[in-house]
């Protein structure tokens, strides 16, 4: 699983740290939390519309994905924001998830960066969703 990620994440992984516009923006005297795509290690999906990954320095992201069929099946995964050769995703941003099934094409869907889990988070998990 982590060298087919790491594989499309390096393929696909154009992203960037933009500021996010609309009423759902992350507004916190706080800085985004952040991650740079080629440092993701593992990830799992919960098989409805959450994906977890896991990065180098074992932080765990949420992303929330929009209408992507079938992410329980998915073996590798990409990410891609579309904004140029930065590949670092921060809290509230807009991604692209590239996904690859067992049995399924490449499939492309919509998601948001959501919050960076904390260690009780992560360990509430289900482990079959625990990356």
């Amino acid at each position: 699983m982590r060298s087919g990620f790491l594989l499309i994440a390096s393929a696909l992984a154009l992203a960037g740290c933009a500021p996010v516009d609309g009423a759902d923006a992350v507004r916190s005297s706080e800085p985004r939390a952040c991650f740079l795509v080629q440092q993701v290690t593992s990830f799992r999906s919960d098989g409805r519309q959450s994906v977890y990954v896991r990065t180098i320095g074992d932080e765990v992201f949420r992303l929330d994905a929009v209408a992507c069929p079938g992410l329980e099946t998915n073996f590798q995964i990409g990410l891609d924001s579309g904004l140029g050769a930065s590949s670092r995703l921060c809290q509230g941003d807009s991604a692209r998830l590239i996904a690859r099934g067992y049995t399924s094409d490449v499939q492309s869907c919509p998601a948001r960066v959501g919050p960076r889990l904390t260690e009780a988070e992560v360990a509430a998990l289900p482990s079959r969703n625990r990356p």
